[in-house]
């Protein structure tokens, strides 16, 4: 494995200086050690959940829902899943997901 490491931070390095690319995107020229490598898949790697495609949050900051689940820019629709997370909440999301449904009912309900 680290030998495989190794050759794609040379061919990266080589790209980079035939002009191929400008920079390395992810997981970026910071990540330079296997421990360094380990964290990033640690705290970026996506599960077998699907997740996190339509986030709670401001339309500026990347959002597609408001927090009552409203989409932004749309009349009349909601959505109510694993979808709605900025970042997948674990890899058992069930409970989550669980969660989530009780205060989109609270949230509907109020209106």
């Amino acid at each position: 494995m680290v030998e495989g490491i190794k050759f794609v931070r040379q061919l990266t390095r080589r790209m980079k200086d035939s002009g191929l690319i400008a920079r390395e995107e992810l997981p970026g020229e910071q990540v330079q050690s296997d421990a360094d490598l380990a964290a990033y898949v640690r705290d970026q790697a996506w599960g077998h959940h699907a997740s996190c495609t339509c986030p709670i949050g401001s339309r500026n900051g990347g959002g597609v829902l408001s927090s009552d689940f409203k989409v932004h820019g749309t009349t009349g629709l909601r959505v109510v899943d694993a979808s709605v997370f900025p970042r997948i909440p674990g890899f058992f999301i069930v409970s989550a997901v669980y969660m989530i449904g009780e205060k989109a009912a609270d949230a509907i309900l109020g209106n």
